[in-house]
């Protein structure tokens, strides 16, 4: 009885793993590069922001510079885990525009939510992630205006609390996305590299909008200019 326990607990956890390892190469791909194109986009509107993201990146990139002069700065994960101002221009984005932007959640068993509706085991709940991102009820008056600063503290040196619930962009509680911190990681160290060497220009008279999807894709996707820094 107990070796079959053994091989029954063996066989969960390598399902489980199998199952973890597939949400991770699967779920992520779309949801960072859509969630980098929006931000590029945001970015080439916004010159102010870029200026401070260059200079929060200065730091770590004269040390690059100097080591090797003539070649291309490239940011590695750790160097790019402590700018806070990167991480608030990606949490910005994000608030804006989710990649997945509408959560569907099944009752478990019947309660009221705070609101004070009731609900009953069975039902489905949709959450429109897109739409509270832009609710003056929740981020204030300048719900739709793109703003990192609304994420940084009144010193400017640390991140401002926002629970889950509020910015569900990696959804909340014990369902918060597995993959948010190598997500994370690998938007913010693609954003500084390509920041830091390139001038990120959208080509006027294109109609940027969002593509009717399960992922907050930008329909036909824009046309973007590289220039060389």
């Amino acid at each position: 009885m107990a070796s079959n326990m053994r091989v029954l607990i063996y066989y969960t956890e390598d399902v489980m793993f199998h199952a973890m390892t597939i949400s991770y190469m699967i779920a992520a791909r779309d949801t960072v590069a859509t969630a980098l194109t929006w931000i590029f986009y945001n970015l080439a509107q916004n010159p102010n922001i870029v200026s401070i993201m260059r200079n929060e990146l200065s730091l770590i990139a004269s040390h690059k510079v100097a080591a090797h002069p003539d070649a291309m700065v490239i940011f590695k994960p750790d160097e790019t885990k402590s700018l806070v101002y990167l991480r608030a221009v990606l949490y910005e984005t994000l608030r804006l525009y989710p990649p997945a932007p509408l959560e569907r959640k099944m009752v478990a068993a019947n309660d009221i939510m705070p609101s004070g509706h009731e609900v009953h085991a069975g039902d489905t709940i949709l959450i429109s992630l897109h739409s509270m991102g832009r609710m003056e009820g929740i981020w204030g008056k300048d719900c739709l205006n793109y703003n990192p600063d609304r994420w940084l503290s009144e010193d400017g040196n640390k991140l401002r609390y926002v629970p889950s619930h509020k910015f569900m962009a990696f959804n909340s509680g014990p369902r918060m996305c597995l993959g948010k911190d190598i997500a994370v990681m690998q938007m913010k160290t693609v954003i500084a590299s390509m920041l830091w060497n390139f001038d990120v220009e959208v080509m006027k008279g294109q109609c940027i909008e969002p593509k009717s999807s399960c992922i907050l894709e930008m329909k036909k996707g824009p046309t973007i200019t590289l220039v060389m820094e």
